[in-house]
């Protein structure tokens, strides 16, 4: 019984070795992106990030966990709360 040994980089040498050059089909090369245009943000749905001081987020988390809902579900009422208050339309989650 023969056993297969693969000789795989792992660790800082796996990202230090040039590789060989990837073939790109016609087909991703059309969808890439070109220079100037928007690569995030494109979908039906955006991530977001926020930061917080560990304290803040603990007492956000106190209150989603107090409220049976999500961070998130609290971010959205906080945000369509605030367009309300500038008379626009708010979010619909």
């Amino acid at each position: 019984m023969s056993s297969k040994s693969t000789t795989k980089s792992t660790g800082l040498a796996a990202f230090t070795r040039k590789s060989a050059p990837v073939a790109v089909s016609t087909e991703e090369r059309a969808t890439a992106a070109k220079p100037g245009e928007r690569k995030r943000g494109k979908g039906d749905f955006v991530a977001l990030t926020v930061r917080l001081p560990r304290a803040d987020w603990e007492r956000l988390h106190q209150l989603a966990v107090g409220e049976g809902t999500s961070l998130q579900q609290l971010a959205l009422r906080g945000f369509s709360k605030l367009f309300k208050e500038k008379g626009l339309p708010g979010i619909k989650s």
